[in-house]
Formats: structure tokens, C-alpha cells, sequence
């Protein structure tokens, strides 16, 4: 798979490109018991690779603010990547 393949696949399942070129998408999670609904994901792409990630808020304490970040969850080379029969990404380790 290519790098404009998968922006393709990913944008044809409702991701949005942001400022930076890479890929975010909000899910709605109602049964969050910390009263924010929605998480915050999204694939980092470069050259030849792309991250899957989601937004981590980190609360405010002893030693600095309140602050947020993206964590990893998986990660893959583009030539790893791949359809499979159902629309599904296969490939991200």
C-alpha cells in the first residue's frame, strides 16, 4: 500500500485531514465516566510509515499544569499495509 492509498482509505471512512497532514477522527464514547464524550485519535503519518494514536490529558499537579499528549498505539510501514475483504486495515503492529 502506498502513502496516498491509505490517506484515500482512511479519508473515505470519515478521517480529516488537519493543519499538520496528518489524520484525526473524534468517537463518540457516551459511557465515559469522566464527562468528556469524545476521543481524540488519529494516524501520524510520514514518508514511509504511519502511527495510530490517541490524545492522553494528563491532570494538573504538584509539579506543572494540566497538559495533553498523543500516545502510540500501533505503528506500520506503508508496504506492511493492507485491505482486507471487509474495508478493514490489517498490517499496524
Amino acid at each position: 500500500m502506498t502513502r496516498q492509498q491509505f490517506i484515500e482509505w482512511a479519508k473515505s471512512r470519515g478521517w480529516e485531514e488537519d493543519k499538520w497532514g496528518h489524520l484525526r477522527k473524534g468517537v463518540d464514547d457516551s459511557g465515559n465516566l469522566s464527562g468528556n464524550s469524545t476521543r481524540l485519535y488519529r494516524f501520524k503519518l510520514s514518508s514511509i510509515a504511519v502511527r495510530y494514536e490517541i490524545r492522553v490529558h494528563h491532570e494538573a499537579g504538584q509539579y506543572g499544569p494540566a497538559s495533553s499528549s498523543w500516545m502510540r498505539l500501533r505503528s506500520g510501514y506503508f508496504r506492511d499495509l493492507g485491505i482486507d475483504p471487509d474495508g478493514r486495515l490489517r498490517g499496524l503492529k
